[in-house]
């Protein structure tokens, strides 16, 4: 019996650097107000806080970005001239009805896209 979890990353980048900033800043006000005990396990408690919070935004920006990633491709599938009515068409102008799909602006056929 195996516990399948999800595997936690580790955050890169802006978010590494807002986490190390939050320990910095934090383990300063430690060593300027002496207060060690219970000072330290806010910060704990604070930065892992913000890491959750984090890791989720990075997920979300990740996600975004995949989106992005296969909205480009769908782009350069389009095909010069609609199946159907024989019109030309380009990415700009058919009507995307989701982000694989099109649909021809002149007939509204359905626009099978180039892999």
């Amino acid at each position: 019996m195996s516990d399948a979890k999800p595997k936690e990353r580790e955050l890169t980048g802006f978010y590494a650097a807002v986490q190390s900033g939050i320990w910095l800043v934090g383990l300063a006000i430690l060593f300027y107000t002496n207060n060690w005990f219970p000072g330290i396990l806010v910060l704990v408690a604070i930065s892992g806080i913000t890491q959750a919070a984090l890791q989720m935004m990075a997920k979300r920006d990740e996600e975004k970005a995949e989106v992005a990633r296969s909205a480009r491709q769908a782009v350069l599938s389009v095909p010069a001239n609609c199946p159907t009515c024989g019109a030309a068409i380009s990415a700009e102008n058919v009507v995307w009805t989701g982000v694989t799909t099109a649909q021809c602006p002149y007939c509204k056929a359905a626009i099978p896209l180039k892999a």
